[in-house]
């Protein structure tokens, strides 16, 4: 993929919300960082690995997550020219998983990746699951994310099974997606909101209320997400069982 992203997008290019566009711009600025990790932490055990299906999966993705870290830079680097905080949110998240990647060790860190990669597995299902959603994005914004989703749902299963394969450690696994889940639920508020002041848009109240209709209402986006994400927590679960449907295979033909 290649995607330009022009400024006449504007800063309000989901659904002319400033909320929803926040959110993903504050999803956006840790991609690039978080993507990084996330190979690096799942190319730690590579070697380790005999299942020649599981190594060409691991192969798979490297590649696709450095595709998304690659188009995300754009589409940061558009956030900064429109108004948004981006680049300075992208540096501080860079050296926090520096740190993280230094001091942690590879179980743990898998362990993280392995919980991030369910977060954004279940938000790419509860997005592109919605096409109606999807279709209020400026196009070039809606085939980044469409496409990010439909990549993140392939391989959704990648972290896990390497982490089943050389850690296997269910204690580690639950409390750390415990502790993920507290950090990037804090983490991405507060970047949303710090988005939302840089365009004097937090005491907008008809418009924050109609993005928080589009998370929590009775078709929000975090609803359909929450049993999903508790689904985690089961002895049993394996990220497989995320169940895919039509709404993939449209995005691919309308954005791909």
């Amino acid at each position: 993929m290649s995607i330009d992203f022009p400024e006449s997008m504007g800063p309000r290019f989901f659904d002319d919300n400033a909320l929803m566009s926040s959110l993903l711009a504050a999803l956006s600025v840790a991609f690039p960082p978080g993507e990084r990790f996330f190979i690096e932490s799942v190319r730690h055990y590579l070697d380790g690995i005999e299942d020649p299906t599981l190594r060409a999966q691991i192969r798979g993705f490297i590649g696709q997550e450095a595709n998304h870290t690659k188009e995300h830079l754009a589409f940061n680097a558009f956030l900064e020219r429109v108004g948004y905080p981006a680049m300075a949110m992208q540096r501080w998240v860079e050296k926090r998983l520096k740190r993280v990647a230094e001091v942690g060790p590879p179980e743990a860190n898998l362990a993280r990746t392995a919980a991030l990669e369910h977060f954004t597995a279940i938000l790419a299902t509860a997005m592109l699951e919605r096409p109606e959603l999807l279709d209020t994005l400026h196009p070039q914004a809606a085939k980044l994310w469409a496409w990010h989703a439909i990549e993140e749902i392939e391989h959704r299963s990648v972290a896990f099974d390497v982490y089943r394969a050389c850690v296997d450690d269910e204690a580690l696994r639950l409390r750390t997606m415990r502790l993920v889940t507290v950090m990037f639920v804090t983490i991405v508020s507060a970047r949303t909101l710090l988005m939302m002041g840089s365009m004097g848009s937090l005491t907008d109240l008809r418009d924050n209320l109609r993005g928080l209709r589009l998370l929590l209402g009775e078709d929000g986006l975090l609803r359909r997400v929450a049993p999903r994400y508790l689904a985690y927590y089961r002895p049993d679960f394996h990220p497989s069982e995320l169940e895919t449907g039509e709404w993939v295979e449209r995005a691919k033909r309308e954005y791909l």
